[in-house]
């Protein structure tokens, strides 16, 4: 094969998983293992078409979504290499980075982030330093588990009282000011609350850690590896979201919360709450990485339990399945037939009623 690799060397994939190369390899419903009939199916029973969310009114194409199994392409909607800021889906990239710090001996997930940074000079206000108050305890895996005492975000939707704000959960408290509410309000590690603030600051924080963009990080040491050459994403940077106030048309001065620092040692801060651009072709590539549990071309990149997918709202997923080896990847998109459930947990079932046999290309 020309462009991919077989993976049967590594014990527990099967001898007829493959890796894309430069570009994938196709193969048909039936050539894929899938009953066909019932395949065809829930395309059928599913219109697939371009969706929006706060207001970003995508045309009729600016939509795309690949469904992967074994490393062929299966099957493609509208424009697979179509590319859009992607909302939260890149919060399981996020997820990765840590995996990465802490394989690599920079960091023990379940220390204290003020262990590494405080952000004393940085942050905007004193309560927001990681090493006062109910802060000094909260770890890195207390905020990718939304264990952190963080608000969901503390913009438009704080600020006016509305849509996830309406009622405060018990012990958090309101100002009305966004750049001054965005902290930990309750105990770390006392509940789960979906925070993309608190991505925002773990964003700052593994800034810190690696002393380096953490696009080019996740770049040299897992993308590089997919065959994801940097220039064909983007990880939108904080100040952008921050600076426009139509971030979400629908909710002006939604990104309000995404407070300073935007750059750190001379290397800006990417969005670890999300708004990743990547075409779902390449976002498959790391579907694909989730099935296969962190190995590629034999060698493991990254243990399982870093690896997850992610819903960005229901738009924009990505996600992996190691039982069936079925990875899905979308951006603008509903009415979708696999993949509706993966949502903030990560975790993606491709139907296995769907399954037949093996990868037969």
């Amino acid at each position: 094969m020309d462009t991919h690799t077989q993976a049967s060397e590594h014990p527990g994939l099967p001898d007829w998983l493959v890796w894309p190369g430069d570009d994938w390899e196709h193969a048909t419903a039936q050539q894929a293992g899938l009953d066909t009939e019932n395949f065809q199916a829930a395309l059928d029973a599913t219109p697939v078409h371009a969706a929006d969310w706060g207001g970003t009114a995508p045309q009729e194409h600016e939509y795309g979504a690949a469904l992967i199994r074994g490393g062929y392409v299966v099957h493609t909607w509208g424009d697979a290499t179509f590319k859009c800021p992607s909302a939260s889906l890149g919060k399981c990239f996020t997820w990765a980075l840590v995996g990465l710090a802490t394989e690599a001996g920079l960091v023990d997930p379940d220390a204290p982030i003020c262990a590494t940074w405080t952000g004393r000079d940085e942050l905007s206000h004193p309560h927001k330093h990681l090493d006062q108050g109910m802060h000094a305890s909260v770890t890195w895996r207390q905020l990718l588990q939304h264990q952190g005492g963080f608000v969901l975000e503390s913009g438009y939707h704080w600020r006016t009282r509305t849509g996830f704000h309406e009622e405060l959960p018990e012990g958090v408290t309101w100002t009305g000011d966004p750049m001054a509410d965005n902290y930990a309000h309750t105990p770390p590690g006392a509940t789960v609350r979906y925070s993309s603030g608190g991505y925002w600051r773990l964003g700052q924080a593994l800034t810190a850690l690696w002393a380096d963009d953490i696009k080019r990080v996740i770049d040299e040491r897992l993308f590089s590896h997919l065959g994801i050459p940097a220039s064909r994403w983007d990880w939108t940077p904080g100040k952008d979201v921050y600076d426009d106030t139509d971030w979400y048309p629908d909710f002006p001065g939604y990104g309000e919360y995404v407070d300073a620092p935007y750059e750190m040692a001379g290397h800006v801060v990417r969005g670890g709450a999300g708004w990743v651009v990547m075409s779902p072709l390449d976002l498959a590539r790391f579907g694909l990485l989730v099935a296969s549990q962190g190995i590629w071309q034999g060698k493991r990149l990254l243990g399982p339990e870093w690896l997850k997918g992610h819903g960005g709202v229901d738009i924009h997923v990505v996600g992996g399945d190691p039982h069936t080896l079925v990875a899905v990847a979308k951006t603008n998109v509903r009415a979708f037939p696999f993949g509706n459930e993966i949502g903030w947990q990560g975790t993606f079932r491709f139907p296995p009623e769907l399954i037949v046999g093996p990868v037969c290309a």
